[in-house]
């Protein structure tokens, strides 16, 4: 099976975004664009050029694509991906052998491209917490996704953001869902039908319907954390929220260890989804916002309570600004651990060491990779 080192030239699926990273990227290693292309019919594609080519369907590039001497990299970022590739494998007959994709399970994904986060240093792989952090997991799934983030290369510098691989070895590894405990089997007998979610990450609302018919309870009071204003005015828009739930309250601010006013920053391509708060104070292109530690707030929690954490490399402060709530309460925990290069490892034995017996642990993935951290059954009362 050939690397993307092989060749020498390359052509891009898609001109867009992700395209232009992977142009980037793959320019600073003396290879050469040769063509773009999309599916797009000639009168329906509104930009016409990339780097000074123009873009074309791939039946325009006929000869190279059955050359085989030209790399196909799949520059799309949709999470329908390997629906797309499918499509055009069909269409235009093409072979797997020389076309590239990206790796959804590489540690870091594409929309979080920052400096910050690229500068932090890897656990080695060697070090005994892996090990530990693999012994939480028995079910297949989680072991295979486990081994394919161990296995996988973080990036180093904005540059080099991308770990292209063979669609080949890689096409049976998409999973490409927010699996917010989609595919966990609740217990169908609960002891009351309250609930509370609190959605860390909560963006303009995207997964309060999905997160509310997922649970088994109905009676749902729904807490949506969101310090970007822009999100905030879209989901007090949106009057369906309001409808998921028995009461929809927005929490305009971040979470984190502490109560703090934080820098926060958009990525370089201003997406709004991608906001994380950061280090450097110093700044000047980024607004300050408020955090506050999910223990210091006075919240009506009725029920079960659900924690969702989505938020960009602040998880794990934000979880131990909220040691006291999950002690006292044992939430359901669906907590993102892509973001940071060494979140896969911190994230779940810190939650371990918080509540040595009472959690079971699960590892879920695609275009995010999720943790799990189901309360254990209380056996006394089964």
């Amino acid at each position: 099976m050939k690397s993307i080192d092989d060749f020498k030239s390359y052509m891009l699926l898609g001109g867009g975004v992700m395209a232009e990273r992977l142009y980037k990227q793959l320019e600073t290693r003396d290879r050469k664009l040769i063509g773009v292309m999309d599916m797009l019919d000639e009168e329906q594609r509104t930009k016409k050029t990339f780097h000074d080519l123009e873009i074309h369907s791939p039946n325009y590039y006929e000869k190279q694509i059955k050359s085989g001497e030209t790399a196909l990299v799949v520059a799309i970022g949709a999470l329908n991906v390997n629906l797309i590739i499918a499509s055009y494998l069909d269409k235009y007959s093409m072979g797997e052998e020389n076309l590239f994709v990206v790796n959804p399970y590489t540690a870091l994904r594409f929309f979080c491209i920052d400096k910050e986060l690229s500068a932090e240093a890897r656990i080695p792989v060697t070090d005994k917490r892996y090990e530990a952090v693999k012994e939480l997991f028995r079910d297949k799934v989680s072991m295979e996704i486990y081994r394919m983030l161990v296995n996988s290369r973080p990036y180093d510098t904005i540059e080099d953001a991308y770990e292209i691989m063979p669609y080949e070895g890689i096409k049976d590894m998409f999973y490409w869902s927010d699996d917010y405990w989609q595919s966990y089997e609740f217990d169908e007998v609960q002891k009351e039908n309250k609930a509370t979610i609190f959605d860390c990450g909560a963006y303009i609302g995207d997964s309060v319907s999905f997160l509310c018919q997922i649970i088994p309870q109905t009676d749902i009071t729904y807490y949506a954390f969101e310090p970007n204003q822009d999100n905030v005015q879209q989901m007090k828009k949106n009057k369906e929220l309001c409808k998921c739930c028995s009461r929809f309250e927005i929490i305009e601010c971040g979470v984190g260890e502490t109560d703090d006013v934080r820098v926060f920053k958009l990525p370089a391509n201003q997406d709004k989804e991608g906001g994380r708060f950061l280090n450097d104070k110093n700044d000047t292109d980024a607004v300050k916002l408020e955090i506050r530690s999910l223990d210091g707030l006075d919240l009506d929690i009725k029920g079960q309570l659900y924690i969702k954490m989505d938020i960009e490399g602040s998880e794990l402060a934000a979880l131990k600004g909220a040691e006291n709530l999950i002690k006292t309460f044992k939430p359901y925990l669906a907590i993102c651990v892509h973001h940071g290069k060494n979140d896969l490892v911190e994230i779940p034995l810190y939650i371990k060491a918080l509540m040595p017996d009472d959690y079971d642990f699960y590892l879920r993935g695609g275009y995010h990779t999720i943790l799990w951290a189901i309360p254990k059954k209380d056996e006394k009362n089964d």
